[in-house]
């Protein structure tokens, strides 16, 4: 019985579950033994990290119900500073000291059921101190629940409330429960956090859905034991893990900090605790109190003890040691500052003020770092010195600006923000008032930002001012107001914003533009909180077409701000295919398209969405004209750093507007998940435009906007009207507003008395020359603390996590200048009086600026700092000491500056990254350890590989802590060489011994990304670049470097050396010669020795030179070789399986043969055929090269009177047949072996030696006669159009029998003297022969490849190839290819016989420069030969002309360096310049004072639409070269411009440099939205072309050696400033006019011209309508409906019973009738006197106006008016107005703005409803009852009434219509469409009161009929006096 009860006890007990709920009884002390640990770094091992421990005991006891004591004693604190884990933690007493007294006293705690509740606590308890207790008591925080195993739940903690995840575990036999929960720290409903800095940026949603930059999480374990009385928890620890990464979290890398905390129960006493007597009070919960954290600066730690003198210790500091220099810690003295004024009280700052005020220097140092202290003491102390004008405006200004928009929002400093609004108000106008309205707005926003309970008081002076000015109609005060309320962003303002919009109040319309546009801006803050509202406002607004173009597009940019949906974007779309205005439909599309390109995370879903909208709009608006507003985007984001940018500028124009009417830029990041718009401008500029129009022309002035022409309108500016501003801009940083300005005669009138005084006399030049001469010393220093964003967290052991970062700089500019001028300036000094004077300057400048950028990680307290710290400088010292003189009148400059004698850091940049502590107890200890030391760096080039020591050592490397242990416990498996324990630094110099300087740039850089491939670790280490300047040991000292420049007459006196050339071709020829003689066969020899025979062995020796190139050619060229040989044979049996043999033969032999002027070697060409068929059809690559040289050397051969006369022809064909298909047929190989038949012996060997050393070069060479000096630049196959021609020619030819091979030798020949002739009969017949499609592609291609260097034909056959691969490309492929790229640049031609003479005369100067250099008339045209294909790259017609030989210098620059010895040492420059008619000469000379071959040569010359330039240097200007050559034309019709480059050798470096950088192009080319076409062009060449097909596009080209890049339709952001084409001015082309003859071409393509006929007529949109015309009447066709008219031109019928019209065109002074006489012929009048009566010109210079007669066409042209012309035969009248009318006329012409849809616009601005009624309401009615007019405009009724709303209405047009006058009959009427506005019956006025009625031109139109009007009348004779 007993053990059945025993049993049953046993299984109730055992059936009952425990009771977990711990609890702290009474009377009983819990002692635990507590450690709390702290570390921050990164987490690999081998890294440096940074923490503390805190070790102590904690005794909790119960003293009430519900109430418990804790006390903290035994404390314990030690710092880790060290290399992680190798290091160990040192304990630290006066930490110890310190943390102990935090927790001395004793605190209370409610404990109920595992839950904390508040927290009495003394008074003299710190929140730092109590945050110590909160985390002990953290861990006490449970909550248990019975029935569930695992849990969730919202959980209070000293984080806040959250999510917590519980999982219990129960040991029911030890009677224990293992509990574990763990916290997302992320996930918290009232998070603890402090963040400050960041209110101007916004968070990315998007961004931190797929990335956090920062995640926490807390883990609990427990373990609690119950008895029977209680539970106690026995043991607890807690891990909590903190990480951050700026970059993607998974591949970014990340720092860490790692907090741990243990309790662990030691005993149980049984006894009443002690109480202290003090009174407790309630302290808050458990959740963190931030205390000193915002007090305390991260970024150094030290002991305040009397703040007033560390402030002026401090001040002194900066002060004293910041003169030319700024020391590299002026801006951690700057934060150590700041730090001590948020310490200080309001007394100290005005006893500082007191003090310093008066002192300039002490007073712009505090005038910086009140701003920078940003809290309200500071705001404060700036409102008292404003209040008492203390400060001068500029110095309020800054003040104010900088310390609202960076101070920390509270409602304080809010209210003493509106107190100094308050004082600002009544000064309206000045540049304080505006600045701190705009601050305030920035101010409230931060404030809104950070508070829940940002109420009306803040808004309030805001709204008062947008309220007032509206009442008053201040347009300036409205929109300050508006750009305020703007930057505050706040729904509680939309209401105020809504009255300045349109639509939504009727006032609003009345508003000026300016006035609504601000208003709809003002919208932008305001998506972020009230999304939705927004874009139902905006798209209200855009689909308003009443509304203003301009203000609906800047509701289009609010509402894609929005990011709105599919249906809203649909919805745009839809309507866009019904808007009129093609302004409004342009924007949109190209908005739709740049978002849906865009690679911005937040933008993607609305990207796709715009993606699927454009195919709406694609059909209509795929290419909008080039002068509708647009937007341009261009954005980047790297997902892997989760980082990017965008940039967009939007430009909204007013069609014919050189400025755009609206112009924004604004640049938006992406970083740490969030989004800012650190930049934003905006311009205006529309008022501008409409100046320049009204303005009269100068004589003479033929461009409307010439820039001359602009600046003497602006200088005028006592003439601009003062109503409304010029331009206007702002300026936006981080989407806040702070600056906006405008440009009207008020500002220029300001500075212009600024400047010349009341009275004009000048006094600020003249103060301004007495300060110079008496010197001037100046310093200005500028400390900036411009970025402090902070992001303050707890951890489990009480202390504070802190990221933050700073950005402090400190600019210091000082110098002193004093001048002396003779003679003295008079007192009434001008600035044209200096010009005659002689000025010496002496100046001594130091620009030194330092910065500091910090990054923070760890704790920050007033205590304690441990933690991560990132340290970035920037260090710039520039010292400038120039001695100067200078004399303008005798063009004379010399300037001295002192020797370079110690070494200067320029700039220094670094960065490292820390492991730190401070101890504000032990500042002396404090610690800095580099988180990567740099033995820490493992070196894998020094490491040995032991495979015998592998296996044993596995399982100790898998137990290493670091590298260093690796390092120490193994030395034999790393190399220990000292070197290794150095970072690599990288020193690149570049030593100007002369000078005695040099340059050099220092590169060290060692990163842990050995550890982890990670962008942070990258970061992590240390990081310096440094450009310094150094002195270089000469052999004689050098007292100062001297550099003189003379320009004019006295240049040559300041030579110090004469220029000379050394002439060594003679002596280079002639070693040539022997060496190509050792080289050549034997053959080649013996036919030299026998002339008898010559045709005979010239064969044999070509051929056999032939064969031995082809048997051993150079291995590049034999891979080449080999390639294009396969390439082409595989072609051309697909192409032509017929012709195979001849079909691998070059064609280019063909028109060598027709440059020979020889005429006699056509026999011989037929005769020789066969065999060199043959031999053609079995030869390589290789061989074409040499047959071309062969036919090149012939064709050089010719006597010099030849040479001359077929250079313009001969050579062209010879240029361009090089580039034809290589399949030609067999009679083009007998043609190449007769020409080479022919040739010289030493022409044939200077060949042959050219060809050799290219290919010795490693380059695949090759030469002609078209590439010689006399003929390049003519029969450049990209720049002559008859070389195209001869091309086809050519290859057609080739193509032909071999009997017509024979007619085409005989026809070329005949072509190298008749000239252009011959060259226009080649090109028409080559059009008719090319039909075959794949080798007619082949020749464009061919001519577009060609260049000019003497490596022109091997890179030829390469581009041949690659162009189309394969035979099966050469069809389909060619089809589809981008035609920008393969069109024909065709070179102006218009005076193409003109600077052939010009060539051909330098050609034939440089030849007699050659013969005299010879010993023999005999060798000159061999050595002309030789030299033409020598250096085959030049196309320089003046290779041996030496200016300097003929003139002086233009100007002298000598660089020289005084020596003490006086010997000279430096440089000399000298400049020539021949200017001739068309042609202009330009070369500098650069040599080295002491005796020395070494030269620099730059030679240009100019000529007619042709310009070409050259660089050589080297000894005597031999050994390096690059040459260009830009010339003008056409690419498919459209003015172009064509550069090419090429060059032969080049130094090491350049060609390093240019491999780097073009290993880029790829990618920033598709960036910029370039295409890339596969070719290979030449490798020694660059082609830039740019064509202009619009005003505002460019179609551009780039082929360079590795890519063809191309681009159709770049957008020109503004318009190019052209201005009218005038056809009958002889152009003059120069090559100074190059440029404008392109814009006049521009802008004859872009004039618009109306035309008037019998019965319909044709708009300037080019919109034909048909319609008659009133026969009595005046008719207005086109005028000028600006708000100052010049001119208007309107015509009437001169004869009812005929056809016959009489013109007047009227302008602002001149009036001119055009009429018909008796005789059908037309008669004109100038103000009503007859012209061109005896004469069939008439000008008149000064009105700018010119009537000419042609034939039976009267031309009237008045440009200064706008008219570019009037034609009219008596039948047909046509109108050109100049281009910069655009939009800005009316008439039945239309208003020229390229919108077709408005063209019918009545004067009224309506539409009208039919042909009819648009030109009635153009007649142009008379005085009652005078001449033939009789009609009148009358408004009218509608003779029914229709039902209106269900009830019957009177109507009336809103449009008048002709009608006859009173008491006049209609003899004609015309049905006409009017709209009606319709009144109810009972209620509408009488016609004559609507007449009256003001308000019926913006009434609606609620129907539309036809009514009758009149066309003619019939009076009585007695009207007039009725």
């Amino acid at each position: 019985m007993r053990g059945l009860i025993i049993a049953l006890t046993l299984g109730l007990v055992g059936s009952q579950s425990l009771n977990y709920q711990p609890t702290f009884s009474e009377r009983k002390v819990y002692i635990y033994d507590h450690e709390s640990i702290l570390l921050s770094g990164l987490p690999e091992k081998g890294l440096a990290r940074a923490g503390i421990r805190i070790k102590s005991k904690v005794e909790i006891s119960g003293i009430g119900p519900k109430l418990c004591l804790i006390r903290i004693h035994s404390v314990e604190a030690a710092e880790y500073n060290g290399v992680w884990p190798t290091d160990t933690f040192t304990r630290s007493s006066k930490l110890t000291q310190a943390v102990s007294g935090l927790v001395s006293m004793p605190i209370k705690f409610e404990y109920s059921n595992g839950h904390v509740g508040n927290l009495l606590a003394p008074d003299a308890m710190t929140e730092d101190g109590l945050n110590i207790y909160r985390a002990i008591l953290n861990v006490m925080e449970l909550t248990l629940k019975k029935t569930q195993i695992t849990y969730n739940l919202q959980e209070a903690g000293i984080s806040g409330v959250c999510n917590t995840t519980y999982v219990t575990q129960e040991n029911k036999r030890a009677n224990q429960v293992y509990v574990t929960k763990s916290k997302d720290l992320n996930s918290c409903n009232e998070k603890a956090q402090m963040t400050t800095g960041s209110a101007y940026t916004y968070p990315c949603k998007t961004c931190k859905e797929s990335n956090r930059h920062s995640r926490a999480t807390a883990t609990y374990s427990y373990k609690i034991k119950s008895t029977q009385d209680e539970a106690i928890i026995v043991e607890a620890d807690v891990q909590e893990l903190h990480q951050f990464t700026p970059f993607n979290e998974i591949t970014g890398g990340d720092a860490v900090v790692e907090a741990r905390q243990s309790i662990i129960l030691n005993d149980v006493q049984k006894h009443f605790p002690e109480i202290p007597s003090k009174d407790f009070r309630k302290r808050g919960l458990l959740q963190h109190q931030f205390g000193s954290e915002l007090f305390q600066l991260p970024v150094h730690l030290f002991k305040i003890k009397n703040v007033e003198s560390q402030i002026v210790e401090t001040l002194q500091y900066l002060v004293d040691h910041i003169h030319e220099q700024v020391p590299s810690d002026a801006p951690m003295m700057f934060l150590k500052l700041v730090q001590l004024f948020r310490a200080a009280s309001d007394e100290i700052y005005e006893s500082v003020w007191k003090k310093f005020s008066s002192r300039p220097a002490y007073r712009r140092w505090i005038l910086d770092i009140i701003p920078a202290v940003a809290d309200h003491p500071a705001i404060k102390f700036l409102r008292h010195r404003i209040e008492g004008e203390e400060l001068t405006e500029l110095e309020a200004v800054q003040a104010v600006l900088v310390g609202l928009y960076l101070t920390t929002p509270t409602r304080d400093v809010v209210e003493e923000a509106g107190l100094i609004l308050k004082k600002v108000h009544p000064h309206s106008g000045t540049l304080l008032h505006k600045i701190a309205y705009l601050v305030y707005g920035s101010l409230v926003h931060k404030y809104c930002f950070v508070s829940d309970s940002c109420s009306g008081p803040a808004l309030q002076p805001l709204h008062d001012l947008a309220a007032e000015a509206a009442s008053r109609s201040n347009e300036e005060e409205m929109i300050l107001a508006l750009k305020a309320i703007g930057n505050v962003g706040h729904p509680a303002s939309l209401k105020r914003i809504m009255k300045f919009i349109p639509g939504y109040t009727t006032s609003a319309a009345d508003l000026p533009l300016r006035v609504q546009m601000n208003g709809v801006m003002a919208l932008r803050n305001l998506v972020i909180n009230e999304t939705r509202r927004i874009q139902e406002i905006t798209l209200d607004i855009f689909l308003n077409p009443k509304i203003h173009p301009q203000v609906r597009m800047l509701a289009a940019v609010v509402l894609f701000e929005t990011k709105p949906s599919l249906p809203v974007l649909t919805t745009l779309a839809t309507a866009m295919l019904k808007e009129p205005s093609m302004q409004v439909a342009s924007f949109i599309y190209s908005y739709l398209r740049v978002l849906g390109r865009s690679t911005a995370p937040d933008l993607q879903v609305m990207a796709s969405a715009c993606r699927m909208v454009i195919r709406i709009l694609s059909p209509k608006l795929d290419r909008p004209g080039y002068r509708f507003s647009r937007i341009f985007h261009f954005s980047m984001f790297r997902e892997s750093l989760m980082t990017g940018f965008a940039a967009k500028y939007l430009v909204m124009n007013n069609v014919g507007s050189i400025f755009p009417s609206i112009a924004m830029s604004t640049f938006k990041a992406h970083f740490l998940g969030h989004i800012a718009e650190p930049f934003e401008v905006g311009m205006r500029a529309e008022r501008l435009q409409e100046i320049l129009a009204k303005r009269s022309f100068q004589e003479g002035s033929a461009s409307p906007y010439d820039l001359k022409e602009v600046l003497r309108v602006l200088s005028d500016w006592k003439a601009l009207p003062s109503d409304k501003p010029l331009a206007s801009g702002y300026v936006k940083i981080f989407g806040q507003e702070f600056l906006y300005g405008a440009l009207d005669k008020n500002t220029i009138n300001n500075v212009f008395q600024a400047w010349y005084g009341p009275e004009g006399k000048n006094p600020s030049l003249r103060k301004f020359i007495n300060n110079l001469q008496s010197g001037v010393g100046s310093r200005w220093s500028k400390a900036l603390l411009s970025a402090e964003v902070r992001h303050i967290v707890p951890t489990c052991i009480g202390f504070p996590m802190e990221t933050s970062l700073y950005h402090a700089s400190v600019t210091n500019i000082a110098g002193n200048v004093q001048a002396q001028i003779t003679p003295t300036p008079r007192s009434d000094v001008k600035i044209s009086s200096l010009m005659n004077a002689n000025i010496k300057l002496r100046s001594k400048l130091a620009i030194s600026m330092a910065k500091d950028m910090i990054f923070v990680m760890g704790i920050n307290t007033r205590l304690v700092q441990a933690g991560l710290e990132a340290h970035a400088k920037v260090n710039v010292n520039l010292p400038l000491n120039v001695a100067a003189t200078i004399h303008i009148k005798e063009k004379s400059f010399k300037f001295e500056i002192p020797p370079v004698n110690q070494e200067t850091n320029v700039i220094t940049l670094s960065s490292k990254t820390y492991a730190v502590t401070r101890n504000v107890e032990d500042l002396a200890a404090i610690k800095m350890t580099p988180v990567l030391l740099p033995e820490a760096v493992p070196n894998i080039m020094k490491t040995s590989f032991d495979s015998d020591s592998a296996s044993e050592e596995a399982d100790k490397i898998r137990n290493r802590p670091s590298s260093e242990i690796i390092s120490q416990e193994h030395p034999s498996t790393v190399e220990q060489s000292p070197q290794k324990k150095n970072p690599a630094v990288h020193v690149m110099c570049f030593n100007a011994t002369t000078f005695g300087f040099g340059i050099c740039l220092e590169r060290k850089s060692i990163h842990a990304a050995f550890l982890k491939n990670a962008p942070l670790y990258y970061l992590v280490g240390e990081h310096t670049v440094k450009l310094t300047f150094i002195s270089v040991p000469t052999d004689v000292p050098i007292e100062k470097i001297q550099i003189t420049i003379q320009a004019g007459d006295a240049a040559a006196e300041k030579m110090v050396r004469l220029v000379t050339f050394v002439d060594e071709e003679r002596e280079l020829s002639r070693e040539a010669v022997e060496k190509v003689k050792k080289i050549l066969d034997d053959s080649f020899d013996e036919t030299q020795r026998r002339p008898h025979s010559l045709q005979k062995s010239r064969r044999s020796s070509s051929s056999s030179s032939r064969g031995k190139r082809r048997s051993t050619p150079s291995p590049t060229e034999h891979a080449a070789s080999d390639d294009v040989h396969r390439h082409e044979k595989k072609h051309s049996q697909s192409a032509h399986p017929s012709k195979h043999s001849s079909s691998s033969s070059s064609s280019i032999s063909s028109n060598s043969n027709s440059s020979s002027s020889s005429s006699s070697s056509s026999s011989s060409s037929s005769s020789s055929s066969s065999s060199s068929s043959k031999s053609s059809s079995s030869s390589s690559s290789g061989s074409k090269s040499s047959s071309s040289k062969s036919s090149s050397s012939s064709s050089s051969s010719s006597s010099k009177s030849s040479s001359r006369s077929s250079s313009k022809s001969s050579s062209s064909k010879s240029s361009s047949s090089k580039d034809s298909n290589s399949s030609s047929s067999s009679d083009s190989s007998s043609s190449s072996s007769s020409s080479s038949s022919s040739s010289s012996h030493p022409s044939s060997s200077s060949s042959r030696r050219s060809h050799r050393k290219g290919s010795s070069s490693g380059s695949n060479s090759s030469s002609s006669s078209s590439s010689s000096s006399s003929s390049s630049d003519s029969s450049s196959s990209d720049s002559s159009s008859s070389s195209s021609s001869s091309s086809d020619s050519s290859s057609s030819s080739s193509s032909s029998s071999s009997g017509s091979s024979s007619s085409s030798n005989s026809s070329s020949s005949r072509s190298s003297s008749s000239g252009p002739s011959s060259r226009a009969s080649s090109s028409s017949s080559s059009s008719s022969q090319a039909t075959d499609t794949p080798r007619h592609a082949a020749r464009i291609h061919s001519r577009e490849s060609h260049h000019f260097s003497k490596h022109d034909k091997d890179d030829k056959k390469h581009a041949k190839y690659t162009r189309f691969g394969s035979s099966e490309w050469s069809v389909e492929w060619v089809k589809h290819l981008p035609k920008v790229y393969r069109l024909h640049f065709k070179s102006t031609h218009g005076h193409w016989d003109q600077i052939s003479k010009v060539e051909g005369h330098l050609a034939s100067s440089s030849s007699e420069s050659s013969s005299r250099s010879s010993n023999s008339s005999s060798s000159s045209n061999s050595s002309s030969s030789s030299r033409s294909s020598k250096k085959a790259v030049s196309s320089f017609p003046h290779e041996r002309t030496f200016l300097g030989e003929r003139m002086p210098p233009g100007f002298t620059i000598v660089a020289r360096a005084v020596r003490s010895d006086n010997k000279n040492q430096g440089y000399q420059a000298t400049a020539y310049k021949n200017s001739g008619t068309n042609k202009v000469d330009l070369q500098i000379v650069v040599v080295q004072l002491a005796e020395s071959n070494w030269k620099a040569c730059a030679d240009a010359v100019v000529l007619p639409l042709k310009a070409q330039a050259r660089l050589r240097w080297g000894k005597q200007c031999q050994n390096y070269k690059i040459e260009a050559r830009a010339s003008t034309g056409q690419l498919a019709r459209n003015p172009a411009i064509q550069l090419k480059m090429a060059w032969t050798k080049l130094p090491s470096w350049i060609r390093k440099t240019s491999i780097m950088v073009t290993d880029y192009v790829p990618g920033v080319a598709f960036m910029l939205g370039f295409s890339q076409a596969v070719q290979r062009n030449p490798s020694r060449e660059l082609v830039l072309r740019a064509a202009a097909t619009s005003l505002r596009t460019i179609d551009a080209v780039i082929k360079a050696p590795g890519a063809t890049l191309y681009y159709q339709g770049f957008p020109i952001p503004f318009a190019l400033p052209v201005g009218p084409y005038l056809p009958y001015q002889t152009p003059g082309i120069t090559a100074w006019s190059v440029l404008p003859e392109i814009a006049s071409r521009i802008a004859q393509e872009d004039q618009a011209t109306c035309e008037l006929r019998e019965d319909d007529f044709k708009t300037f949109d080019k919109v034909k309508h048909s319609c008659s015309f009133n026969k009595s009447c005046n008719l207005i066709v086109a005028q000028d409906c600006t708000a100052h008219p010049k001119f208007i031109v309107f015509t009437k019928t001169a004869d009812p019973s005929s056809f016959s019209r009489e013109v007047y065109i009227n302008m602002s002074s001149s009036n001119i009738t055009i009429y018909p006489s008796e005789s059908s012929s037309l008669l004109v009048s100038y103000n009503n006197e007859p012209i061109l009566t005896d004469s069939d010109v008439y000008e008149n210079t000064e009105e700018n106006i010119n009537v000419y007669r042609n034939d039976s066409l009267i031309i009237v042209e008045a440009p200064s008016q706008g008219l570019d012309n009037v034609t009219f035969d008596g039948v047909i009248l046509k109108v050109t107005v100049a281009s910069w009318l655009k939009g800005k006329t009316c008439g039945i012409c239309g208003n020229n703005d390229g919108e077709k849809q408005n063209d019918l616009l009545l004067p009224n601005h309506r539409l009208a409803h039919s042909c009819s009624a648009f030109v009635h309401s153009w007649v142009l009615v008379g005085e009652a009852c005078s001449g033939d007019c009789n009609l009148e405009h009358n408004y009218v009724n509608l003779e029914r009434y229709p039902i209106i709303d269900g009830e019957e209405s009177t109507c009336y047009s809103v449009d008048p219509v002709l009608k006859c006058r009173k008491d006049c009959t209609s003899t004609e009427k015309e049905s006409v469409k009017v709209g009606f506005h319709c009144f109810a019956k009972d209620t509408a006025p009488s016609l004559s009161e609507w007449e009256r009625n003001s308000d019926k031109s913006s009434a609606s139109e609620e129907i539309v009929e036809s009514v009758d009007a009149d066309v003619d009348c019939s009076c009585p004779s007695d009207c007039s006096s009725t």
